[in-house]
Protein backbone atom coordinates (compact mmCIF):
# COMPACT_ATOMS: atom_id res chain seq x y z
CA UNK A 1 0.00 0.00 0.00
CA UNK A 2 1.08 3.47 -0.87
CA UNK A 3 0.71 5.76 2.02
CA UNK A 4 0.10 9.86 1.43
CA UNK A 5 0.38 11.71 4.56
CA UNK A 6 -2.23 14.69 3.88
CA UNK A 7 -2.88 17.68 6.79
CA UNK A 8 -6.70 16.74 7.23
CA UNK A 9 -6.08 12.38 6.64
CA UNK A 10 -3.78 9.67 5.60
CA UNK A 11 -4.70 8.60 2.25
CA UNK A 12 -3.74 5.10 1.14
CA UNK A 13 -3.58 3.80 -2.31
CA UNK A 14 -4.23 0.34 -3.66
CA UNK A 15 -3.70 -0.53 -7.11
CA UNK A 16 -4.53 -3.90 -9.49
CA UNK A 17 -5.90 -6.41 -7.75
CA UNK A 18 -4.23 -5.58 -4.24
CA UNK A 19 -6.24 -7.03 -1.71
CA UNK A 20 -8.50 -4.50 0.55
CA UNK A 21 -6.80 -4.72 4.21
CA UNK A 22 -9.42 -4.97 6.97
CA UNK A 23 -7.80 -2.80 9.27
CA UNK A 24 -5.37 -0.67 6.38
CA UNK A 25 -4.55 2.03 9.28
CA UNK A 26 -5.34 4.83 6.99
CA UNK A 27 -8.13 7.73 7.23
CA UNK A 28 -9.16 7.59 3.59
CA UNK A 29 -8.57 4.26 0.93
CA UNK A 30 -8.15 4.89 -3.08
CA UNK A 31 -8.40 1.60 -4.80
CA UNK A 32 -6.96 2.23 -8.43
CA UNK A 33 -7.61 -0.16 -11.43
CA UNK A 34 -9.26 -3.24 -9.49
CA UNK A 35 -10.55 -5.81 -12.02
CA UNK A 36 -14.03 -5.99 -9.59
CA UNK A 37 -15.42 -3.58 -7.92
CA UNK A 38 -14.90 -3.26 -3.62
CA UNK A 39 -18.19 -5.32 -1.99
CA UNK A 40 -20.40 -2.57 -0.57
CA UNK A 41 -18.51 0.73 -2.26
CA UNK A 42 -19.68 2.56 -4.96
CA UNK A 43 -16.94 2.45 -7.64
CA UNK A 44 -16.78 4.08 -10.84
CA UNK A 45 -15.93 2.64 -14.23
CA UNK A 46 -12.25 2.81 -15.41
CA UNK A 47 -11.91 1.73 -19.61
CA UNK A 48 -7.98 1.40 -20.13
CA UNK A 49 -6.17 -0.72 -22.66
CA UNK A 50 -3.87 -3.34 -22.01
CA UNK A 51 -1.06 -5.03 -24.13
CA UNK A 52 -0.30 -8.55 -22.94
CA UNK A 53 3.50 -8.14 -22.60
CA UNK A 54 3.91 -12.02 -22.50
CA UNK A 55 3.54 -12.53 -26.07
CA UNK A 56 6.95 -12.85 -28.33
CA UNK A 57 8.12 -9.24 -28.66
CA UNK A 58 7.70 -9.68 -32.82
CA UNK A 59 4.31 -10.09 -32.02
CA UNK A 60 4.09 -7.53 -30.00
CA UNK A 61 5.50 -5.32 -32.23
CA UNK A 62 3.15 -6.67 -35.09
CA UNK A 63 -0.45 -6.21 -33.20
CA UNK A 64 0.73 -2.23 -33.71
CA UNK A 65 -1.12 -0.21 -36.47
CA UNK A 66 1.24 0.45 -39.73
CA UNK A 67 1.69 3.88 -39.82
CA UNK A 68 2.97 3.52 -35.62
CA UNK A 69 5.29 0.64 -37.25
CA UNK A 70 6.58 2.89 -39.75
CA UNK A 71 7.26 5.81 -36.92
CA UNK A 72 9.34 3.86 -34.73
CA UNK A 73 11.34 2.21 -37.10
CA UNK A 74 12.22 5.61 -38.25
CA UNK A 75 13.02 7.00 -35.07
CA UNK A 76 14.66 3.68 -34.08
CA UNK A 77 17.16 3.99 -37.42
CA UNK A 78 17.19 7.52 -38.07
CA UNK A 79 16.59 9.70 -34.67
CA UNK A 80 19.83 8.85 -32.78
CA UNK A 81 17.55 8.43 -29.61
CA UNK A 82 18.78 6.57 -26.20
CA UNK A 83 16.09 4.99 -23.63
CA UNK A 84 16.55 4.99 -20.19
CA UNK A 85 14.59 2.94 -17.36
CA UNK A 86 15.78 5.24 -14.24
CA UNK A 87 16.97 2.59 -11.83
CA UNK A 88 16.57 5.14 -9.07
CA UNK A 89 13.52 7.36 -9.33
CA UNK A 90 13.85 9.18 -5.98
CA UNK A 91 17.20 10.68 -7.44
CA UNK A 92 15.85 11.89 -10.90
CA UNK A 93 12.00 12.87 -9.10
CA UNK A 94 12.70 16.60 -9.18
CA UNK A 95 13.92 16.71 -13.10
CA UNK A 96 10.43 14.31 -13.89
CA UNK A 97 8.25 16.87 -12.42
CA UNK A 98 9.74 20.01 -13.19
CA UNK A 99 9.61 19.12 -16.74
CA UNK A 100 6.56 17.49 -16.51
CA UNK A 101 5.28 21.05 -14.95
CA UNK A 102 6.36 23.28 -17.78
CA UNK A 103 4.68 20.69 -20.30
CA UNK A 104 1.22 21.06 -18.05
CA UNK A 105 1.44 24.53 -18.31
CA UNK A 106 1.75 24.78 -22.31
CA UNK A 107 -1.15 22.16 -22.28
CA UNK A 108 -3.25 24.29 -19.07
CA UNK A 109 -2.82 20.85 -16.96
CA UNK A 110 -2.65 20.50 -13.08
CA UNK A 111 1.15 20.19 -12.33
CA UNK A 112 2.69 16.88 -10.89
CA UNK A 113 1.52 15.52 -7.64
CA UNK A 114 4.98 15.63 -6.23
CA UNK A 115 3.59 14.37 -2.80
CA UNK A 116 2.01 11.15 -4.17
CA UNK A 117 4.51 10.41 -6.56
CA UNK A 118 7.12 10.56 -3.56
CA UNK A 119 5.04 8.35 -1.69
CA UNK A 120 5.01 5.87 -4.69
CA UNK A 121 8.47 6.34 -5.01
CA UNK A 122 8.75 5.70 -1.35
CA UNK A 123 6.71 2.18 -1.31
CA UNK A 124 8.82 0.86 -4.40
CA UNK A 125 5.53 1.63 -6.83
CA UNK A 126 7.02 4.41 -9.17
CA UNK A 127 8.67 3.74 -12.50
CA UNK A 128 10.52 6.73 -14.27
CA UNK A 129 11.82 6.63 -17.97
CA UNK A 130 12.73 8.75 -20.45
CA UNK A 131 13.93 9.17 -24.17
CA UNK A 132 16.93 11.39 -24.69
CA UNK A 133 18.74 12.94 -28.03
CA UNK A 134 22.52 13.96 -27.61
CA UNK A 135 21.91 14.39 -24.06
CA UNK A 136 18.97 16.20 -23.93
CA UNK A 137 15.49 14.62 -22.40
CA UNK A 138 13.09 14.66 -25.42
CA UNK A 139 9.49 12.84 -23.50
CA UNK A 140 9.29 11.41 -19.61
CA UNK A 141 6.72 9.15 -19.11
CA UNK A 142 6.30 7.76 -15.26
CA UNK A 143 4.15 4.60 -14.42
CA UNK A 144 3.07 3.09 -11.38
CA UNK A 145 4.47 -0.78 -11.17
CA UNK A 146 2.87 -3.63 -8.95
CA UNK A 147 6.40 -6.11 -10.35
CA UNK A 148 3.13 -7.71 -12.70
CA UNK A 149 1.30 -4.79 -14.33
CA UNK A 150 2.50 -1.21 -15.29
CA UNK A 151 0.03 1.32 -15.64
CA UNK A 152 1.20 4.77 -17.91
CA UNK A 153 0.10 8.12 -15.42
CA UNK A 154 2.24 10.96 -17.11
CA UNK A 155 3.85 11.48 -20.50
CA UNK A 156 5.19 14.48 -21.37
CA UNK A 157 7.38 16.30 -24.18
CA UNK A 158 7.97 19.92 -25.10
CA UNK A 159 6.68 21.33 -28.21
CA UNK A 160 6.61 25.22 -27.97
CA UNK A 161 9.51 27.13 -29.30
CA UNK A 162 10.31 24.33 -31.52
CA UNK A 163 10.60 24.28 -35.14
CA UNK A 164 8.46 21.80 -37.46
CA UNK A 165 11.24 18.85 -38.16
CA UNK A 166 12.26 18.80 -34.24
CA UNK A 167 8.37 18.70 -33.46
CA UNK A 168 8.43 15.39 -35.53
CA UNK A 169 11.42 13.70 -34.03
CA UNK A 170 9.86 14.69 -30.80
CA UNK A 171 6.28 13.10 -31.64
CA UNK A 172 8.55 10.16 -32.84
CA UNK A 173 10.03 9.84 -30.13
CA UNK A 174 7.58 9.35 -27.95
CA UNK A 175 6.08 6.32 -29.93
CA UNK A 176 9.65 4.69 -30.34
CA UNK A 177 9.62 5.60 -26.16
CA UNK A 178 6.25 3.64 -25.41
CA UNK A 179 7.96 0.65 -27.49
CA UNK A 180 11.08 0.47 -25.80
CA UNK A 181 8.91 0.92 -22.24
CA UNK A 182 6.96 -2.03 -23.32
CA UNK A 183 10.41 -4.18 -24.24
CA UNK A 184 11.88 -3.07 -20.66
CA UNK A 185 9.12 -4.08 -18.41
CA UNK A 186 8.92 -7.73 -20.41
CA UNK A 187 12.20 -7.57 -19.86
CA UNK A 188 11.55 -7.45 -16.21
CA UNK A 189 9.22 -10.16 -16.00
CA UNK A 190 5.78 -8.01 -16.50
CA UNK A 191 2.93 -9.40 -17.78
CA UNK A 192 0.48 -6.36 -18.52
CA UNK A 193 1.15 -2.65 -19.78
CA UNK A 194 -1.47 -0.76 -19.32
CA UNK A 195 -2.52 2.51 -21.40
CA UNK A 196 -3.76 4.16 -17.61
CA UNK A 197 -7.37 4.99 -19.38
CA UNK A 198 -9.22 6.08 -21.99
CA UNK A 199 -11.93 8.38 -22.54
CA UNK A 200 -15.81 7.17 -22.78
CA UNK A 201 -16.73 10.40 -24.57
CA UNK A 202 -14.79 10.85 -27.57
CA UNK A 203 -17.02 13.58 -28.55
CA UNK A 204 -13.94 16.24 -28.08
CA UNK A 205 -11.62 15.94 -30.68
CA UNK A 206 -8.79 15.98 -28.57
CA UNK A 207 -10.67 13.13 -26.65
CA UNK A 208 -10.83 11.36 -29.23
CA UNK A 209 -6.89 11.85 -30.48
CA UNK A 210 -5.83 10.70 -27.34
CA UNK A 211 -7.19 7.29 -27.30
CA UNK A 212 -7.07 7.02 -31.20
CA UNK A 213 -3.31 7.23 -30.32
CA UNK A 214 -2.94 4.54 -27.52
CA UNK A 215 -5.29 2.53 -30.01
CA UNK A 216 -2.21 2.41 -32.48
CA UNK A 217 -0.09 0.19 -30.45
CA UNK A 218 -2.82 -2.97 -30.51
CA UNK A 219 -4.00 -3.05 -26.65
CA UNK A 220 -7.57 -4.98 -25.81
CA UNK A 221 -9.84 -2.69 -24.09
CA UNK A 222 -10.10 -3.50 -20.07
CA UNK A 223 -13.12 -2.80 -17.69
CA UNK A 224 -11.41 -1.96 -14.29
CA UNK A 225 -13.24 0.01 -11.19
CA UNK A 226 -11.84 2.88 -9.04
CA UNK A 227 -13.23 3.71 -5.47
CA UNK A 228 -12.20 5.95 -2.74
CA UNK A 229 -14.46 5.67 0.72
CA UNK A 230 -13.35 6.93 3.78
CA UNK A 231 -11.88 4.10 7.10
CA UNK A 232 -11.96 6.10 9.99
CA UNK A 233 -14.45 9.03 11.22
CA UNK A 234 -11.52 11.52 10.26
CA UNK A 235 -11.19 10.16 6.51
CA UNK A 236 -15.46 10.55 6.87
CA UNK A 237 -14.86 14.63 7.84
CA UNK A 238 -12.21 15.13 4.98
CA UNK A 239 -14.11 13.78 2.72
CA UNK A 240 -17.17 15.99 3.32
CA UNK A 241 -15.08 18.81 3.39
CA UNK A 242 -13.96 18.06 0.33
CA UNK A 243 -16.98 17.74 -1.24
CA UNK A 244 -17.70 21.20 0.11
CA UNK A 245 -15.29 22.65 -1.29
CA UNK A 246 -15.52 20.86 -4.42
CA UNK A 247 -19.09 22.18 -4.71
CA UNK A 248 -17.98 25.82 -4.03
CA UNK A 249 -15.25 26.03 -6.65
CA UNK A 250 -17.97 24.67 -9.26
CA UNK A 251 -20.23 27.30 -7.99
CA UNK A 252 -18.02 30.23 -8.61
CA UNK A 253 -16.49 28.81 -11.84
CA UNK A 254 -20.06 28.77 -13.16
CA UNK A 255 -20.85 32.01 -11.41
CA UNK A 256 -17.95 33.15 -13.27
CA UNK A 257 -19.83 32.53 -16.58
CA UNK A 258 -22.57 34.17 -16.28
CA UNK A 259 -22.87 37.74 -18.24
CA UNK A 260 -22.45 41.33 -16.16
CA UNK A 261 -25.50 42.75 -15.56
CA UNK A 262 -26.18 45.93 -17.77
Amino acid sequence: MIKIEGRAAVLGELWFDEPVPEKPGVDILAVHQRPAPVEGRDCTLFLTLVNDLTAAEDDLFAAYGENNRYKINRARNRDALEFRLVADPGAELDAFCGFYDAFAAQKGLPGAYRKGLRAACDAGRLALTSATREGEVLVWHAYMTDGRSASLQHTASHFRGVDKSDRAVIARANRWHHWRDMLAFKALGYERFCWGGMFEDESAPERANINNFKREFGGRLERNYNCTFPVTLRGRAAMAALRVVTALERFRARRALRPAAA
